[in-house]
């Protein structure tokens, strides 16, 4: 007689930090003459962060939720392997793909139970998803006995061991980031990648998560569009099972009321903190008092040490950024229209990553936006949909405004390092504005 396992009743249970013992309830299905009972233990949560810890601890996934997947094999030498997929509906788990068989009086085991989110089976072998990277989610085996004259399975994860660890990235909430990597190994790969990219969508909280190896001197960066949040080296190899926190998180400023003082101490404070990468949400309107108010707060740093991004603001004021002598990177993402002497006389910087724009004021060589910035040691960054850029004199004076039919990307200006006539070290255009 066949005996397949189709139900599996699990008790939902609350888990503090990394483990705890509870009662775990056993609930009943009758298949045929068979009772068939399935018990699966709590959810292994990570636990505090090692490294870099931000703000209140998050241990991140804690129980089980409504649509988690336990991927299971059973083997046996009358039927062979079989692999299964169940699902979890918020009270119950529910057989969703393949079976899993033996015959009567002929033992049979479980060779494999697996909470692996990005990937199914193929066969009995495990494969990733269509559009899933490995290292984006967890990859963690647990074990699973048959008992009970073969009347019960009883599913665990509280031996399991991860044999990797988890990157905690705190950042902007529901937002798409970028991450670049180097020398990660990510988990379910045996493989070490010299050079990663990964897309990640943070949750309401902020968090996104990284599952994986770094060696020691690997390097993570955390970008929001082609704007760097952080960048950061592991002075040592991660441990497995382990949690790290990596702060990419962003100041708002653009709250309604918030004052000149209240905008310089709050930029002051990230500089006191020892952050070089310091990144600012502003309002739309964000006008000359409020860039003047971080100026200020930024007035401690030393020269070309600063890695600025300003998130949220359209336009930049005439000489907004005059002098800035402590900028190291800028980031402008959503500004479009720039004023004439923007950067005028900053000395240091290195790195611009300017927004979609449509409008910038001023002649190269006379009140150009980047009048006294040694450009040529510039690496700009446009947008991809950015377009050419046209010269010439209106009643406000010199403007540039964009053309609405040619891209800049692969332009005679691209190839030649060129931007409003300003020669740069070089150009790229590599991210998408939303």
């Amino acid at each position: 007689m066949k005996k397949i396992f189709q139900y599996i009743m699990l008790a939902v249970v609350t888990i503090v930090m990394a483990s705890c013992t509870s009662d775990i309830e056993e609930t009943t299905a009758t298949t045929g003459k068979s009772n068939v009972q399935l018990v699966v233990g709590e959810f292994p949560a990570f636990g505090d962060s090692q490294t870099r810890a931000i703000g209140t601890p998050d241990e991140g996934k804690t129980s089980w939720a409504e649509g988690d997947e336990l991927l299971l094999v059973i083997d046996n030498t009358s039927y062979g392997s079989h692999s299964a997929t169940f699902t979890y509906n918020g009270k119950s788990w529910e057989l969703t793909s393949g079976e899993l068989v033996y015959r009567e009086g002929d033992p049979a085991y479980i060779p494999h139970v697996y909470y692996a989110p990005n990937y199914k089976w193929a066969n009995t072998s495990l494969m990733l998803k269509k559009g899933k990277a490995a290292g984006t989610d967890e990859l963690i085996e647990g074990n699973a006995i048959i008992t009970g004259n073969g009347e019960t399975i009883t599913v665990s994860f509280a031996e399991a061991t991860r044999k990797y660890s988890r990157l905690r990235i705190a950042t902007l909430p529901n937002e798409q980031i970028t991450v670049d990597t180097e020398d990660f190994t990510p988990a379910g790969s045996s493989d070490m990648e010299q050079k990663g990219n990964y897309t990640l969508t943070s949750d309401e909280k902020g968090n996104a998560y990284l599952y994986g190896t770094f060696e020691n001197n690997s390097e993570v960066t955390v970008k929001y569009r082609e704007a760097a949040l952080t960048t950061y080296t592991f002075s040592q190899a991660t441990e497995n099972a382990k949690s790290y926190a990596l702060d990419a998180t962003v100041v708002s400023l653009a709250d309604e009321g918030i004052t000149y003082d209240q905008i310089v101490g709050n930029v002051k404070k990230e500089l006191d903190a020892g952050k070089t990468y310091i990144n600012l949400m502003l309002a739309p309107d964000a006008d000359e008092e409020t860039l003047d108010a971080i100026h200020i707060g930024l007035a401690g740093a030393s020269y070309g040490t600063i890695n600025l991004t300003l998130i949220g603001c359209k336009k930049i004021p005439s000489g907004g950024f005059m002098y800035w002598k402590m900028l190291k990177s800028i980031a402008l993402p959503d500004v479009t229209e720039i004023a004439e002497k923007a950067f005028l006389d900053c000395t240091r910087l290195q790195k611009v990553v300017l927004g979609n724009l449509t409008k910038v004021y001023g002649k190269a060589g006379e009140k150009g936006i980047f009048e006294g910035c040694r450009t040529k040691d510039i690496d700009l960054i446009l947008s991809k949909d950015q377009k050419v850029m046209n010269g010439g004199k209106t009643e406000g004076g010199y403007c540039w405004t964009a053309d609405i039919t040619k891209d800049y990307s692969g332009s005679d200006e691209h190839n030649g390092r060129v931007f409003l006539n300003y020669d740069f070290q070089s150009i790229t255009c590599d991210y998408q504005v939303p």
